[in-house]
């Protein structure tokens, strides 16, 4: 149980009103908004040099903007936009939430959130939504940037995330889970020849920024490399490409390893040594009603096993990553299964795992 998660949601607010240098990026006490305020100077600058240089030479630029992230903390102004009722209270937030599937109870456990209120709830989501703010104005900023050098309509931008935010929903908050409030993120491609306006439901994945990258520059990809780029997709509805999603987490917070597959309206998950998850997204977009012990989806269940074993063998892949994190005993044993939290604290007092620097200490009894 990491004690620093319930303390992000209990010191969410207003940041202190000063400015600093960014730091190294990450301020438990103060957020992100400097390390983004900086990054956005360092943007414009950036665009100010192109602007200005005679010779036409392409050029790429990635900007990394940390809000909306943890720690909860944003300017007064923004956090004045949305406290205390500008927001949408999070569906099935309880606390604890013994509706999860096991393995999700096991997440929501680890977080160690406690009692969350409802006033609790509405601070945190009013800086969040407050950071989302403060976000757009940067992107807002360097898009003005652009446009003031004549490079707006000339420029492809990719906006996305690399992960989402469950902010209450389902007695849960950050990511780590396969809900869609984690595992889904914003994407906006835009770019000279591509149709504005335009909304494409067919779920693909990050995994494709890259060769969606290269397409633009007219680059081939590596042989080995994943994904397949938007563009066919965007310009004409090509439908030349897997139609639908893969997501793995082999990471904290989970006992078990999981693989995620969204296709056709439908969210599968499969949970290492446990029972999948199936949603109907078209019909319970807030995934409330697990589908997956209901005999009438047999054969859906079988057909998502089925194309998730095309793309990877799930205990073999989850076997390796437990390897790595040395959760395989030298005569195979699976401590995911058999070891006890006492018995994993001792071994951690001991020395046989490594103790992470945000790992909890234990005081000798």
């Amino acid at each position: 149980m990491r004690k620093d998660k319930r303390a992000h949601i209990v010191n969410a607010g207003v940041r202190e009103d000063v400015v600093t240098d960014g730091d190294t990026g990450y301020n438990k006490d103060l957020g992100f908004y400097d390390h983004d305020r900086v990054v956005t100077e360092w943007a414009i600058d950036y665009l100010k040099r192109k602007g200005g240089e005679k010779e036409d030479q392409p050029w790429a630029m990635y900007v990394g903007l940390m809000f909306p992230h943890w720690p909860y903390k944003v300017p007064q102004q923004y956090y004045d936009m949305y406290y205390p009722d500008n927001i949408v209270m999070p569906h099935d937030a309880h606390f604890p939430n013994d509706g999860l599937h096991p393995q999700v109870r096991n997440m929501q456990n680890a977080l160690g959130l406690g009692t969350i209120t409802e006033p609790m709830l509405r601070n945190v989501i009013a800086a969040y939504y407050g950071m989302i703010t403060a976000l757009d104005d940067h992107v807002g900023k360097i898009i003005a940037e652009l446009k003031a050098q004549n490079l707006y309509d000339i420029t492809y931008i990719v906006y996305m995330s690399d992960h989402g935010e469950n902010l209450g929903e389902h007695g849960l908050f950050y990511k780590q889970c396969s809900y869609e409030a984690s595992v889904g993120v914003p994407l906006i491609v835009k770019g000279p020849g591509l149709p504005s306006g335009q909304r494409i439901d067919q779920p693909v994945t990050l995994v494709d920024l890259y060769p969606t990258l290269m397409d633009i520059a007219g680059l081939e990809t590596e042989p080995d490399r994943p994904g397949t780029s938007w563009l066919p997709l965007i310009k004409n509805g090509s439908r030349n490409r897997e139609e639908f999603a893969f997501s793995e987490y082999h990471g904290n917070f989970f006992k078990q390893d999981w693989y995620m597959l969204v296709k056709d309206g439908f969210k599968y998950t499969c949970y290492v040594n446990d029972r999948p998850s199936l949603f109907n997204l078209i019909e319970d977009p807030q995934e409330m009603h697990d589908l997956a012990t209901d005999g009438r989806y047999g054969d859906k269940l079988k057909q998502f096993e089925a194309l998730l074993r095309t793309i990877v063998d799930p205990e073999e892949a989850s076997l390796r990553a437990k390897s790595d994190l040395g959760l395989i005993g030298k005569d195979g044993q699976d401590y995911t299964l058999t070891m006890t939290d006492p018995e994993c604290k001792e071994l951690i007092r001991q020395g046989v795992f490594q103790d992470e620097l945000e790992f909890p200490k234990w005081e000798d009894d």
